[in-house]
């Protein structure tokens, strides 16, 4: 069984308010070309189809027509989608019934039964076990698993871990494969899962939550019976404990500023149990760009005047620019001025600017501690005056003290407690 492995699409996301519209179709003519030259059996999509779960209507229309597109490639393709966790799975799910016309099968979320007594698992196993044809024979499976929010995956009565729980869900999902009745041993299975796994490498994922609950790797490694784990929800491709029988394939292309390395697609054939994983590089259609360059410090950033002057390098070149730029101070509405100007009708989509300031001088411990009181004493017209001259090593002008004082002072009428000093 041939199957490419693709994840994180995210349509209708944004970058810097610019849309990706443009960059998706780019994405999906490359996809095409890939599945018109490699053959697949199955083209699996392990969700995020969608960056919104209220995706607007062009951009469920362009989900709608890359599927029915990639669909007429050939007869055979069979197509398999799973929800993310940012997508929705009603909604993805509900057009179900007209996808089944182009071989595309959809599955937004598991259909738990009511009465646990009716099968020994509480959902419907045959709904995501998704067979694999060949010249309409079976030559292997889907385990189709859309993204299952922690608290769904079936309890257990010891050990009842979070990790414990989603590796008993997947050992009990493979067993109930093994005793459907079109099961043979020889049939490769893929199980697909959109979840976070604990060894991965997440340093530049802009989709991770600090202290999101994870998966434990070598339950998966030393789980049987399945071929090939087929992950999504994090953006960079990678194996998994050097495993690459279990891959994240990572999202197409850069979604922010972060994720500058290459994105790719995963062609998988299986054969007798035994793995051929070829990657897949995608070409971008805008690439990111930190100019000049991503300084380490203060020391190696280029100032304002530097970095304006070399702007005409990259202008008129196709990019997302980020610039960096070394200064003691925040940069003025003039400079900000100059700089829309200069991107103004070019090819180059202007993102900002990131700072980098002088390391603050340490200041004596004994001094910054306050006790609960002490701060409730400081009025918040003085906290901002205090939080302006720490990041921008100087003091708040005084025409914008002026304004900030006043509105403060508004606010505080307002709350019945008079004006502040």
């Amino acid at each position: 069984m041939k199957i490419i492995h693709t994840s994180d699409w995210h349509i209708g996301q944004t970058l810097y308010q610019y849309s990706r519209e443009e960059e998706h179709e780019f994405f999906f003519e490359q996809l095409k070309s890939i599945i018109i030259n490699e053959k697949p059996d199955a083209l699996v999509v392990s969700g995020d189809i969608f960056h919104s779960a209220t995706p607007t209507v062009l951009s469920q229309r362009l989900y709608y027509h890359t599927l029915v597109e990639l669909s007429r490639l050939y007869e055979d393709l069979q197509i398999i989608v799973v929800a993310g966790n940012h997508d929705s799975p009603s909604r993805l799910e509900a057009p179900q019934e007209l996808w089944t016309a182009f071989n595309v099968t959809v599955i937004g979320s598991l259909d738990f039964y009511r009465n646990t007594e009716v099968s020994e698992l509480p959902y419907d196993a045959s709904k995501i076990q998704i067979p694999i044809k060949r010249n309409d024979e079976i030559i292997g499976w889907v385990l189709a698993v859309p993204h299952i929010n922690a608290g769904n995956y079936p309890s257990l009565k010891e050990n009842d871990s979070y990790s414990n729980r989603v590796l008993s869900f997947y050992n009990n999902l493979k067993d109930s494969l093994r005793q459907n009745p079109q099961y043979e041993e020889k049939h490769a299975v893929v199980s697909t899962g959109h979840f976070m796994i604990s060894s991965a490498n997440v340093k530049n994922n802009h989709n991770i939550v600090g202290g999101e609950e994870s998966i434990e790797s070598s339950g998966f490694s030393s789980m049987s019976g399945i071929d090939y784990w087929a992950l999504g929800h994090v953006h960079h491709p990678q194996n998994i404990a050097d495993n690459e029988r279990i891959r994240y394939s990572g999202s197409p292309f850069a979604m922010t500023f972060n994720e500058d390395y290459e994105h790719s697609v995963t062609v998988v054939n299986i054969e007798n149990h035994v793995l051929d994983v070829k990657i897949v590089d995608i070409k971008p259609l805008i690439p990111i760009l930190d100019f000049p360059s991503k300084p380490d410090s203060y020391e190696d950033a280029c100032d304002i005047e530097e970095v304006m002057t070399r702007l005409c390098e990259i202008t008129d070149k196709k990019y997302y620019v980020r610039l960096h730029v070394g200064s003691k101070t925040s940069v003025s509405d003039v400079i900000n001025a100059k700089i829309l100007e200069a991107f103004k009708d070019k090819e180059a989509k202007y993102c900002g600017i990131q700072l980098h300031m002088p390391k603050k001088e340490n200041i004596e411990t004994a001094s910054s501690i306050m006790t609960l009181d002490d701060f409730k004493a400081i009025s918040p017209f003085m906290l901002g005056c205090e939080v302006y001259k720490k990041k921008n090593n100087e003091e708040m002008p005084e025409e914008m003290k002026k304004m900030f004082e006043d509105v403060c002072n508004e606010v505080m009428k307002q709350c019945g407690n008079g004006a502040m000093k």
